[in-house]
């Protein structure tokens, strides 16, 4: 149970408030709550530290801290000024608070963690890895060298986050979704790729290996269980956001799912794997493993996660769940302050915890508020547990670390943590000599002291220690054989074969998955029938039956492989085709391929599908096996999708084209197959369109049946063609169809087509606010698209000045070019009374003003004058209105809310319920203040959610379009625009891709509502948890 906890020391907030008199803006401590039984102190504050963000300890006690100058700059400007720095604060007399500051290292683009390891401090900041250096112990770094380059960012954090060190010794950082390129000394590219990923190098920056990666956005830290497992924290791995605490595991490919062309830069295993717990939005950021006894045996092993959104801190408390983990989360600190923003967490060697807030600083790329407060001062915090056991000596600065390698060993089992891990480093430092000492140890009576000493061997690279290693395979402890086997894997010990081939049996799944992972890295055909036998059990989780394929995909041994085609178990054939299709000589042939296309297996038959979507060189098999599907007498939804998949995996092969517009115009075919043909038509991307298909859609829009005529509509919508447009004018005046399809078939005809008046009647009728927003945007879109009469433009003027915000950019479209005086001025003067007139851009006012006659310049300048808004003019119109949000009925709210006239639940998605256009709030009134929720309402522009930023895309034909991207493949993008429609873009046909500051969320909502439906709109959303 949670409980106010008003902080600590009275002498130390007035001696936080004197420090920080003048000039400078002042620390406030905020209201934090924590569990009953425990105690928040302030640890550090201004001026010791101003803006935070990670930090870890060195053995001396001493806190390396990634600060930030306050300032949010993109990448030209981070690399011009570099701001941003390492600084180092001490506790020197041993009370919890630091007392002495100062400046490690300067200049540093955009520092996000430390670690210090051997004496050196590795830091990931925007751009690369650094190893610091302070040979002279003045407190300032004088060596600095850069070990690994060159990582992409543009400066909104989402990109190197770290430095991490092993078990076994390695250094490892995340890197988000900006991309890398490593080059030798000669220029050459080492690899290089856009995607995610998990890396790891040597201590000297050699060496350097993708652990995994994936479509995410923003894999941020990590830590490892005792027995080497890494889990850790990401943003975004699902495109409703999901953020999450992970299972890293090697070689495997994480979501998202809206990301194929970076998702392409893997090896696959089958489906992407999945967290352990999705959080939700929350925006994570650090998380550290509880080791120590402060807080309670309870405690140890769980993961403490920072939530930047919602201001507070989880516990994440572990269970083995097969070869991964399960979680159940609670909370454990929370702050009601807005302003209170953690961005790590790290445990103290005397077991307390220190928590991380950044104060108010950080705007790019945030997902709560645009508006920075640098003024508002970041703090170090600390959590004890009241009635904790205390830690005599918690690093050990009374232990002399120069004693023989069996004292130093005994210490593997110490209490304290800090002593172990230091005991660790120690003795893999002592190296060969240190050996012996370790065979002994591993032998104890102690897990803990055993599979330490399998973790300093494990750093000692020698053949002796190997010998060792290899004899822990069979230790009793499940936790010692784990230790092993990832040791040995790192190592690529050959010798250890037969030792890890029978661990694939071994009762623990976690030695079992660790086990394929060290089989695959030998790269030897011979433990392939191994791995078969493996993967018969029936008892294989996804992470256990990926680590046993990614093995058979590393072995490129494709003679051994093949036999598992012709395997009588479905999973050894979905795993020996996997492999096959994935490994660098595998050589895949078709005829290996399309008989699993008729398996009776569906799991093998649905791989079978994605493999040959793979092959565009197969298309004679494609075209077969969908014959074969849609042609049979019984069509099911699975076998739909496969066949959908497939086509549309083929749309550029001639053939299939062929094919596709073959079937129709056969009437002969099912209904099911009819619906099938033409969803690929409606989702295919060319750029030139078959005749065919033309034909073959105008045909179908004249059925009877409403499902076939629907999606004709829409894959008409998608065609634009002029062939159509007869069959679709009649869909238009048909009275006896409903008036959605009737407006959607109007909005589905090429562009510049004309429209009879009975026609604009209809569809000016349906922008009425007061009915559903997809058909006033569909009819909005069709009227913005045609070509309209002098007297049409006159008779639609009039209805602009209701026109929403949601409905106002394309009917404007309409007006674009035109001359006409009187047309002009009923133009403007509608406009000028229009609720929408706020989420105008400038350009898009432009482009329809550009023609008018000088005459009307000076009322369109006053007209262009209302657009926007400053910043200054934002805080204080944001501040009146929060002034007015007192009182709200959320009941009333959530009425508005579904309402026609603001059609929020079209877009945004509470509680599994409503669209999918925008960010999902079921849980939106936890992690934004009143003042936040009102900014994303009335100037949604200000406010873009990480992982809905929009961007501008330039054609070659002059067109531009601004939207949110719906998703990727390496020829195309699929896009929202801020029209709300879908459009797909091919790769060949962009000039230019940039991002835009405009939001798909229309501005000026709030001028379609009163001043009591908004503050009941906001009551509602702040319910939300």
């Amino acid at each position: 149970m949670l409980r106010c906890n008003w902080l600590r020391c009275c002498w130390l907030l007035s001696l936080v408030a004197s420090l920080g008199a003048g000039d400078e803006p002042e620390f406030a401590p905020t209201e934090i709550q924590v569990p009953n039984g425990f105690v928040v102190e302030v640890a550090a504050a201004a001026p010791l530290v101003k803006h935070p963000m990670m930090a870890a300890f060195d053995d001396r006690g001493r806190l390396f801290i990634a600060e930030s100058a306050g300032e949010n700059l993109k990448r030209t400007d981070l690399e011009e000024q570099l701001p941003n720095f390492i600084r180092m604060i001490e506790d020197t007399d041993g009370d919890g608070q630091f007392d002495r500051s100062s400046i490690f290292a300067d200049k540093m683009t955009f520092p996000q963690g430390a670690l210090w390891h051997s004496g050196s401090l590795y830091v990931a900041s925007s751009g690369g890895i650094w190893r610091l250096q302070d040979t002279d112990d003045d407190g300032v770094a004088d060596v600095r060298e850069q070990i690994v380059n060159e990582f992409g960012y543009t400066g909104n954090a989402a990109d190197v986050h770290g430095c991490f060190l092993g078990p076994c010794g390695r250094i490892f950082w995340c890197e988000g979704r900006h991309g890398h390129e490593f080059r030798d000394d000669g220029g050459h590219i080492l690899s290089q790729g856009k995607a995610a990923r998990i890396f790891s190098c040597k201590a000297d920056g050699s060496d350097v290996q993708v652990h995994c990666g994936g479509g995410m956005d923003n894999p941020v830290e990590i830590d490892f269980t005792e027995e080497g497992e890494m889990l850790g924290t990401v943003n975004i791995l699902y495109r409703q956001r999901g953020d999450c605490l992970v299972h890293w595991v090697h070689g495997g490919v994480y979501p998202r799912h809206d990301q194929p062309q970076v998702v392409a830069e893997f090896k696959r295993t089958g489906d992407l794997l999945p967290p352990v717990v999705n959080l939700g939005h929350v925006a994570v950021s650090g998380t550290t493993r509880y080791r120590g006894t402060q807080f309670g045996p309870e405690f140890v092993d769980n993961f403490f996660i920072t939530e930047f959104n919602t201001h507070k801190v989880v516990r994440a408390k572990l269970s083995r769940s097969g070869a991964t983990f399960a979680a159940e989360v609670e909370e454990f600190l929370s702050c009601a302050s807005g302003d209170f923003h953690p961005t790590d967490v790290l445990e103290d060697a005397d077991g307390s915890l220190l928590v991380i807030d950044t104060g108010g600083w950080f705007r790019i790329g945030c997902p709560t508020s645009q508006i920075a407060k640098p003024n508002i001062l970041g703090a170090i915090y600390r959590i004890r547990r009241r009635e904790g056991s205390t830690v005599e000596d918690p690093r050990g600065y009374t232990i002399d670390w120069t004693a023989s390698p069996s004292q130093i060993g005994s210490l593997l089992d110490d209490e304290r943590f800090a002593v172990r891990d230091r005991a660790i480093r120690e003795l893999a430092s002592r190296g060969e000599p240190a050996i012996e000492s370790l065979a002994t140890l591993t032998k104890a009576t102690s897990d803990r002291t055993r599979r330490n000493a399998v973790w300093a061997l494990s750093r000692i690279d020698s053949p002796s220690s190997a010998v060792v290693l290899r004899e822990r395979l069979a230790d009793e402890s499940p936790g010692v054989r784990q230790a092993a086997t990832v040791s040995l894997g790192v190592r690529g010990d050959a010798i250890a074969t037969a030792e890890l081939v029978a661990r694939l049996s071994d009762v623990a799944p976690g030695v079992q998955r660790d086990a394929a992972t060290a089989l695959g890295k030998l790269h030897a055909a011979k433990v392939i029938p191994a791995i078969f036998s493996a993967l018969a059990t029936d008892q294989l989780d996804r992470v256990r039956e990926h680590a046993l394929i990614y093995a058979l995909i590393e072995t490129n041994a494709p003679a051994e492989t093949i036999a598992g085609l012709r395997s009588e178990n479905g999973t050894i054939q979905r795993a020996a085709l996997l492999a096959l299709d994935q490994m660098d000589d595998g050589k895949l042939q078709r005829s290996q391929v399309t008989p699993l296309l008729s398996s009776a297996d569906l799991a093998l038959q649905r791989t079978a599908v994605d493999v040959i979507a793979r092959h565009p060189e197969w298309s004679d098999e494609v075209i077969a096996a969908v014959r074969s599907i849609l042609t049979a007498k019984k069509l099911d939804q699975e076998e739909a999708t496969s066949a959908r998949n497939l086509l549309l995996a083929f749309t550029a092969n001639e053939q299939v084209q062929a094919f596709v517009g073959q079937l129709l115009g056969e009437k002969s075919i099912s209904k099911a197959a009819t619906l099938t043909l033409l969803e690929v038509v409606r989702d295919a991307s060319l750029s030139t369109v078959p005749e065919s298909w033309i034909v073959g859609v105008a045909r179908l829009l004249d059925e009877q049946d409403p499902e076939i005529v629907d999606i004709a509509i829409a894959a008409a919508d998608a065609l634009k063609s002029t062939v159509a447009d007869n069959a679709l004018e009649r869909i238009a005046h048909d009275e006896k169809r409903p008036v959605d399809i009737r407006v959607r078939a109007v909005a589905a005809k090429s562009l510049g087509a004309e429209l009879k008046d009975s026609v604009l009647v209809l569809l000016v009728g349906q922008i009425s606010r007061e009915l559903p927003i997809t058909r006033r945007l569909t009819a909005a879109r069709a009227i913005g698209s045609a070509k309209l009469s002098v007297k049409q433009l006159q008779t639609l003027a009039g209805a602009l000045a209701d026109a929403g915000p949601l409905e106002l950019t394309s009917l404007l479209a309409a007006y674009e070019g035109v001359e006409d005086a009187v047309v002009g001025e009923l133009l403007l003067t509608s406009l000028a009374k229009s609720p929408g007139l706020t989420n105008l851009s400038p350009s898009a006012l432009d482009r329809v003003v550009v023609a008018l006659p000088d005459a009307l310049s000076d009322k369109a300048s006053e007209l262009r004058s209302r657009l926007g808004a400053s910043s200054e003019e934002q805080i204080a119109r944001l501040a009146q209105l929060e002034a007015g949000m007192t009182g709200g009925d959320p009941l009333r709210g959530k009425a508005v809310f579904e309402g026609q006239r603001t059609s929020c639940v079209t877009c945004h998605t509470v509680q599994g319920r409503g669209g999918r256009i925008g960010p999902d709030l079921t849980t939106t009134g936890a992690r934004r203040t009143t003042r936040d929720l009102l900014e994303a309402i009335v100037y949604p522009s200000s406010s873009l959610a990480r992982g809905f930023e929009t961007f501008g895309v330039l054609t070659t034909d002059g067109k531009v379009h601004t939207g949110l991207i719906l998703s990727e493949t390496i020829d195309s993008i699929r896009i929202r625009t801020t029209q709300q429609t879908e459009l797909t873009v091919r790769r060949s046909d962009i000039e230019e891709l940039q991002p835009s500051t405009v939001s798909v969320m229309p501005a000026g909502l709030d001028r379609t509502m009163s001043a009591e439906e908004l503050r009941d709109l906001v009551a509602y959303l702040e319910t939300l948890k």
